[in-house]
């Protein structure tokens, strides 16, 4: 079973490309949406040597020492918020109208799936941190089992720490299957317990460390 999810998930992480491709645009910070086939990704970007906050685009903090774009796909509906302050209208999930208890096979159409792409500069302007990642996590109906499967690829120019909290949560309750993918690794957890959609939180550090940045998106974790 471990060895046919890890060979899909290599597959699945060899074919990443812009998570949200931006439309054109001039001004910034930015929000925008885009179509994946029949479903929807969001991103921000802004641009910014100083600490930048803006939750409902997904980044809760980060020390931008340039630009950041942090950007979610995909999923059946997006909304537009109103600009609060200064910050832009900002695109973003709205509710998800699929089954709280449908977890398809992946390689169906509405599959439970989340890519996150964090890229840009990070840290002290003077010396700053140049990041990016791709993020991938899925939830799904497998045989008489449920499998979570998580994959990281970094391809950060520079060193970075990255904390997943769904992942390390569960690295603690359950043992998965590791393996290696282009770019990262990947992590395959089987269970009987259903999977449950709930807030993630992804940190990014220095190897000494220090805070670089926040986001968060909405993964998939066991019921606590």
């Amino acid at each position: 079973m471990y060895l046919i999810l890890l060979a899909l998930l290599a597959l699945t992480a060899a074919r990443a490309a812009d998570v949200c491709p931006p439309p054109p645009a001039t001004r910034e910070p930015r929000s925008w949406t885009a179509k994946i086939g029949a479903r929807h990704c969001v991103a921000g970007v802004v641009s910014a040597n100083s600490t930048v906050s803006w939750p409902a685009a997904g980044i809760l903090q980060a020390e931008s020492a340039g630009r950041i774009e942090f950007a979610v796909c995909c999923f059946a509906a997006q909304i537009e918020r109103p600009a609060p302050l200064r910050i832009v209208p900002t695109h973003l999930e709205a509710a998800d109208s699929a089954d709280e208890d449908d977890f398809p096979d992946l390689i169906e159409d509405d599959a439970r799936t989340k890519t996150v792409s964090i890229r840009g500069t990070l840290g002290d302007p003077a010396h700053p941190t140049r990041v990016d990642i791709l993020l991938r996590c899925s939830a799904s109906k497998f045989a008489d089992q449920f499998a979570f499967q998580f994959t990281v690829i970094d391809r950060s120019p520079d060193r970075v720490g990255i904390v997943w909290d769904h992942l390390r949560d569960l690295e603690r309750r359950i043992t998965p299957a590791v393996q290696p993918v282009a770019g990262g690794k990947a992590w395959v957890f089987l269970t009987g317990a259903r999977p449950h959609e709930a807030p993630a939180t992804i940190e990014l550090r220095t190897p000494a460390g220090v805070l670089l940045g926040r986001f968060r998106f909405d993964g998939f974790t066991l019921s606590s």
